[in-house]
């Protein structure tokens, strides 16, 4: 995958997701690159990720890694092993992430991640997340998952 772009899938097996926030480019790409910001907020509704887990090397090469928890099981736990392939100062992010094992440990498949943070007309933000290849059958549950997220994203922007 490596030198694939994400306009290069098969476009059945890609996820879009988009969420328009009330907060300029800046403030939104902070909250995806500042470790304590992320932690605050990353992850649907019922689970967290713990602060210490988080590394974030936010320059192409640079790694990108934490672990979401289950707030109902603290046993079940979604690690994140990532590499980031473009860094754009409040406008883009895109990775590429290894999906993990049943061990936690990252597989040899990937998919590649792509954000982007688009300045909107009142000073907002429209955040577009493209994510594959994913299979179309986990398109759904993975988009209520992003919504999730980005409704938590929403309310700690909103707090400043």
């Amino acid at each position: 995958m490596d030198g694939m772009d994400i306009t290069d899938l098969d476009p059945a097996e890609v996820l879009s997701v988009s969420h328009d926030l009330p907060h300029p480019p800046a403030a939104v790409f902070a909250a995806f690159t500042d470790p304590d910001r992320l932690a605050a907020w990353f992850g649907p509704e019922g689970w967290s990720v713990p602060r210490e887990s988080v590394l974030l090397e936010v320059r192409p090469g640079g790694r990108q890694r934490f672990r979401m928890v289950s707030d109902a099981d603290p046993a079940q736990v979604a690690p994140v092993h990532a590499t980031y392939l473009r860094v754009e100062q409040d406008a883009l992010l895109e990775g590429r992430e290894a999906l993990p094992g049943p061990d936690g440990r990252p597989l040899d498949q990937h998919v590649l991640v792509r954000t982007e943070f688009l300045a909107t007309g009142d000073g907002g933000t429209l955040l577009v997340l493209t994510q594959g290849p994913l299979p179309a059958v986990v398109h759904a549950g993975a988009a209520a998952g992003w919504r999730s997220s980005f409704a938590k994203l929403e309310a700690l922007l909103d707090r400043g």
